[in-house]
């Protein structure tokens, strides 16, 4: 009788040995798979229009952590977007006619559109006033001179944090000396094995 106890008792302390080498073993597995840098890693939005002789190439890029908590005064999210001139064809950006729409992830009921701002001078005029000079020029959108080939500039816009719960699905830029209608930069997407 007493054997039978001690073989149950090696047994029990043999399983829960087993059990606890697999739970510190999947955490650990868990902590390794995490670690591949993925909470990083941007998401991209990108489109390439066609012109003479090369293309205008529209980026931008969010990072997934830095977009969920900040905000400029806890009131907007600020979207770069970076456009490089890869034709012979200059390419004019105006403050008046050109505009930007957020396509936000399909609610229910079809897709969210929210309208962002190139000039946050009009509607916050105490938060641009407090900007020194220098970082106003940066800001500014750029509508003083063609984007010629070759030639690469980065445009701001600005969308109320509230409006922009979530992560964009696309955008819809419309410059207008280019068309009425808008170039849709997409969300880039993975490539997934089937």
């Amino acid at each position: 009788m007493f054997n039978t106890r001690r073989n149950i008792r090696s047994r029990l302390v043999a399983c829960l040995t087993v059990v606890l080498i697999l739970l510190v073993g999947g955490k650990v597995a868990v902590g390794v798979r995490a670690a591949d840098g993925s909470k990083g890693k941007p998401i991209v939005f990108d489109a390439r229009v066609p012109t003479d002789q090369g293309d205008w190439y529209f980026k931008m890029e969010l990072e997934p952590i830095l977009f969920r908590i900040v905000a400029v005064e806890n009131k907007y999210k600020v979207l770069r977007i970076n456009i490089f001139n890869r034709s012979k064809r200059p390419l004019q950006l105006s403050l008046r006619d050109d505009r930007l729409q957020i396509v936000v992830r399909p609610a229910i009921r079809g897709e969210r559109v929210v309208d962002a701002s190139f000039d946050i001078s009009r509607s916050d005029s105490a938060w641009w006033n407090s900007l020194d000079s220098t970082l106003q020029r940066a800001l500014a959108y750029p509508d003083q001179a063609a984007l010629r080939g070759n030639e690469e500039e980065n445009v701001f816009a600005f969308v109320r944090a509230s409006d922009l719960p979530s992560f964009p699905e696309a955008l819809r830029f419309t410059i207008r000396s280019y068309s009425a209608m808008p170039i849709v930069i997409p969300q880039q997407r993975l490539a997934t094995a089937q």
